[in-house]
């Protein structure tokens, strides 16, 4: 078994794009798509390091004869959504059975960037030695953008306070949004379960964070962070890195 487990999940409908193609195919410079800058963050890095597992539905199978690239790099392994389950939370859960020790989510439409020299799987196995659970985050106070993600409240120690899915109201309380996050095997059901129940909206417990691996865990700030989930991040990250 590798060191790390990296888990992409590539089952959403892609609804914002709009494509005939999964949008993780999509691509915006020569020969690299959107999944691409998932795997550059371990260009360093081979089969004997780093596993991937790769979620997805019927109607994407497209990701698996583009991802064959790699196939002599890393161990990729493939599962389908559970239908029974709902949102990018279901999507993680449906790959539980391919879990290792320690593992990273990435959402495979976005690009991560980190601080320079920073490793990501030296740092992912450090905080994870620490504490069981561990957010990548991106600073932000504008509450549009807030309203939008994973919203985090990280204190001047770079620990955890605070989550909410896309919150609406007294978004004072926040300062941060999560960009990736990594966790052991045994805390996984504690924490998505939690975070589970934001994302539907069910009622939490005022401090239900602090029963969870969650709360006081470590965070890691990147450099940057683009969701490229829509047009005009796009363009955007175009105009700006690719032109």
């Amino acid at each position: 078994m590798s060191d790390l487990t990296v888990i992409l999940p590539c089952a959403g409908e892609g609804t914002r794009l709009s494509l005939p193609y999964p949008k993780e195919v999509h691509s915006i410079e020569k020969n690299k798509s959107l999944i691409d800058y998932s795997f550059d963050l371990f260009s360093n890095y081979g089969r004997r390091d780093v596993d991937f597992v790769i979620t997805l539905t019927d109607q994407k199978t497209e990701i698996i004869e583009y991802v064959s690239r790699y196939k002599t790099r890393f161990n990729i392994s493939f599962t389908f959504f559970n239908p029974a389950e709902t949102e990018y939370t279901g999507s993680i859960k449906s790959a539980k059975h391919l879990f290792g020790e320690k593992n990273l989510v990435l959402l495979p439409d976005t690009v991560l960037k980190l601080k320079s020299s920073q490793d990501i799987v030296n740092l992912v196995s450090e905080s994870l030695n620490e504490t069981g659970f561990t957010f990548f985050f991106k600073k932000e106070t504008d509450p549009s953008m807030l309203k939008t993600k994973g919203s985090l409240y990280i204190d001047d120690n770079k620990l955890v306070q605070e989550y909410e899915d896309k919150p609406q109201e007294d978004l004072d309380r926040f300062n941060s949004f999560w960009t990736a996050f990594a966790f052991r095997k045994r805390v996984f059901d504690n924490c998505i379960e939690f975070m589970e129940k934001s994302t539907l909206n069910h009622r939490l417990i005022v401090d239900e964070i602090k029963n969870t691996p969650i709360y006081r865990s470590k965070a890691i700030e990147v450099e940057d962070y683009f969701d490229l989930g829509t047009w005009a991040q796009i363009y955007k990250y175009i105009d700006l890195f690719i032109k």
